[in-house]
């Protein structure tokens, strides 16, 4: 098998972009049809905010038992598997009979797509060190199309066609992006000759040695926790503005800002550091949400706020990864399973408590509960200072 090369190559970086945003769409295509799916099965915003939380325990399980693989197998094979995995857990969600079928179904998909966290570390390996944000920022444009494309298409066939359609053709698509990644995807040799057995032994030990792996974790689930909990209501809160779930489709275009500027924020990451960017991120976030709280009852100030949060949530994913990566060159999957399991187990509470939020205080209570998230994120920045402050090579 041949050995990794210096760099990584324009056409294997866009395959890894392409690949991942495709893969990464599988989880956002229920947040705009929540309001959709609670009319035709007659569910309560809590009983299908349940779904979003189940789809979110999936993936944060997914990248537990999955992810730490990439140190030890052929990536190719993993990654073709668990796309095939999540076709035919989409299809399954396209015939859900119920609010429990369905969850049942979607936390199998948050389960498969795991998939752009092992293309990560995997363009983290290939990829030279003066390079590394800048790779990680292609793959995030990646992910950010796909988010963006997700919403557009699920808020547009949720209105038109029903949810079911939502699903249908994401099952469709994976399905096709199966057969093109089994021959497309570049064969490298596994970074680790450790069993599995042993790579999961070994995360504890990695995560108590590394104060920078553990402020990142805070960072990722606490802005993670702001990000699923503002997306798990937005549809419910445009719906009493008036508007269907094409305009959740619409809003969510306006998250194309991160993706022209996430290569840019790689750019800025390479030359500034992790701690400028996640500092810079942050700003953003709380920004967005005064934004939110003062002008979010009208859809031109939840279009301004959306702008302004695409930027916090790539900044802050941008900076955390390449901070991560620097610290481990043999562990890249294993630190970054334990990095978005925390993420994820982040978002997983964000949207169970903000659907549980905003029924009792409506939307500027619940933007109000994110904006205290965001005060205990500027905490973990000052912890991250001290980090660096203690450990300048690594943080």
């Amino acid at each position: 098998m041949p050995a990794a090369e210096t760099g990584i190559g324009r056409r294997t970086a866009l395959i890894f972009a392409a690949s991942s945003g495709v893969a990464v769409a599988n989880v956002y295509y229920l947040q705009p049809v929540l309001a959709v799916i609670a009319a035709d099965l007659h569910a309560s915003l809590r009983a299908v905010g349940n779904i979003a939380f189940a789809q979110q325990v999936g993936y944060a399980a997914g990248i537990l038992l999955f992810v730490p693989l990439g140190d030890i197998v052929q990536r190719r094979t993993l990654i073709v598997l668990l796309f095939a995995l999540a076709s035919a857990a989409l299809a399954a969600a396209a015939f859900a009979p119920n609010v429990v079928g369905l969850a049942a179904a979607l936390c199998a998909v948050g389960i498969a797509t795991s998939v752009p966290q092992v293309l990560q570390p995997f363009a983290a390996d290939l990829a030279a060190p003066g390079e590394r944000a800048r790779a990680l920022g292609h793959i995030i444009t990646g992910v950010i199309v796909g988010m963006v494309g997700a919403r557009l298409v699920s808020g547009m066939l949720g209105a038109f066609l029903g949810w079911r359609s939502v699903f249908g053709f994401a099952a469709i698509l994976t399905a096709i992006s199966t057969f093109a990644l089994a021959r497309a995807v570049p064969l490298r040799a596994p970074a680790s000759a450790l069993h599995y057995r042993d790579i999961l032994a070994s995360m504890p030990g990695l995560l108590r040695a590394s104060p920078v792996l553990r402020v990142s974790m805070v960072l990722g689930a606490l802005m993670y926790a702001v990000f699923t909990g503002f997306w798990t209501v937005l549809a419910f809160h445009v719906r009493e503005l008036g508007y269907g779930s094409e305009v959740v489709g619409y809003l969510s275009l306006v998250a194309i800002v991160g993706a022209l500027v996430a290569s840019s924020i790689g750019r800025m990451t390479d030359r500034f550091g992790t701690i400028f960017t996640g500092t810079f991120g942050w700003l953003c976030g709380v920004a967005a949400f005064a934004i939110f709280v003062v002008f979010g009852n009208h859809l031109a100030g939840v279009f301004a706020g959306m702008a302004v949060f695409a930027l916090a949530t790539q900044s802050t994913q941008v900076g955390n990864q390449a901070r991560i990566f620097a610290t481990g060159a043999g562990a890249r999957s294993r630190l970054n399973t334990i990095y978005m399991f925390a993420m994820y187990v982040g978002g997983a509470w964000g949207s169970f408590v903000c659907a549980w939020v905003y029924p009792a205080i409506g939307w500027t209570g619940t933007c109000l509960v994110c904006l205290g998230h965001l005060a205990l994120m500027g905490a973990a920045l000052v912890w991250l200072r001290d980090v660096q402050q203690r450990a300048p090579a690594i943080a």
